[in-house]
């Protein structure tokens, strides 16, 4: 009698084959555990399918707590796969995504509640413009300009008796 392997039969064997080279016989009750978590996800019903495999993405973020981060082949494989399932509605999860930003952040925002936000844009430095009012206090400038205007309009008043008024 001949079995036909199917895609699920495939995947049970490759995981669990996985499992046991991370575990490294170090683990067996973990193996033994995670094994029959996957056979109990892969034949659940519908409505509980997705607690059946987040069972088996904790289990299997257990096993690679104890597996270097940078390690290749089933680790890698492990890996992804616990990525890929995790969700991030599940709190226990976001740890599990394990994010990581390559980048440095450029600085903090607070809002005006007190929330703060760490900034990774570069934030452009506008140069500051100076205006006369930074430069020349209000009132100074005020008088000035009365200064500027009286006296404009004193030569005026002169330029115009001058040239109307005496005769030459």
């Amino acid at each position: 009698m001949e079995r036909a392997l199917t895609d699920e039969a495939i995947f049970y064997r490759r995981f669990v084959d996985d499992v046991r080279r991370c575990a490294a016989g170090r683990a067996p009750a973990s193996v033994a555990e995670i094994e029959r978590r996957v056979g109990v996800a892969m034949v659940a019903a519908p409505e509980v399918r997705e607690r059946s495999w987040a069972r088996v993405v904790a289990a299997v973020n257990e096993l690679l707590a104890g597996v270097p981060p940078r390690e290749l082949g089933p680790a890698a494989r492990l890996r992804a796969f616990v990525r890929e399932n995790a969700d991030l509605g599940r709190p226990r999860d976001l740890a599990i995504t394990d994010f990581r930003f390559t980048m440095r952040p450029e600085g903090l925002l607070t809002d005006r509640a007190g929330r703060s936000y760490v900034v990774f844009a570069r934030i452009p430095r506008v140069p500051k413009l100076t205006t006369l009012d930074e430069v020349v206090p209000g009132p100074t400038r005020l008088l000035a300009e009365w200064a500027v205007y009286g006296l404009c309009g004193g030569a005026a008043a002169a330029a115009l008796w001058f040239s109307l008024i005496v005769p030459v």
